[in-house]
């Protein structure tokens, strides 16, 4: 009766034991299978997030696009001026001194543009215009800066006495708007 008994026990001790290897290998079978799927979703989650920004800066540019497209061959005086004071809020934002703003019609020699050119005549410190140009750069029209010239601020011709005279300078810049003609 014992020896039934010891034989029991041994079955019962070797069915635990292969229960356990069976268990060990399925589940680890089971973790491979799941970190292989981790890693897809991980790899997945990259590409979404990439898609994510990439809609995010198309979204800009197509607003910028959109933002540039007109059935009329000239900018109304509304858009100039409108463009005027964006500039001059910016100017006042980083307490930038404009001394002069002026408009100009540019008669463009692709049929397709439209061309408005702005010439500024600013006095700033290097950093105030490095923030003017980044916010302007973040604008929702098409500008190009074709003229940038920075001079220092000469003090003997100056009767004012100006704050740091030496870190000051005097910035003109021309730049244009452009809008494309819609085809109709």
């Amino acid at each position: 009766m014992r020896n039934k008994y010891l034989a029991l026990l041994f079955v019962m001790i070797l069915s635990a034991i292969i229960f356990f290897y069976m268990s060990s290998n399925t589940i680890k079978a089971k973790i491979e299978i799941v970190g292989r799927y981790d890693e897809e979703i991980k790899s997945k989650q990259e590409i979404l997030n990439s898609a994510k920004v990439l809609n995010e800066q198309l979204k800009e540019v197509s607003k910028v696009i959109t933002n540039s497209m007109t059935t009329k061959r000239y900018y109304n005086a509304s858009e100039v001026n409108a463009f005027v004071k964006k500039i001059a809020d910016l100017a006042d934002k980083y307490k930038i001194s404009v001394n002069s703003m002026s408009p100009k019609v540019v008669a463009s020699s692709d049929k397709n543009l439209v061309q408005q050119q702005y010439s500024f005549l600013l006095e700033c410190t290097y950093v105030q215009f490095g923030q003017f140009l980044t916010d302007l750069e973040s604008f929702d029209q098409i500008i190009e800066i074709t003229e940038l010239d920075v001079k220092p601020i000469k003090t003997d011709d100056i009767k004012i006495e100006i704050e740091n005279p030496e870190t000051r300078y005097k910035v003109t810049i021309q730049l244009s708007t452009f809008k494309i003609i819609k085809e109709v």
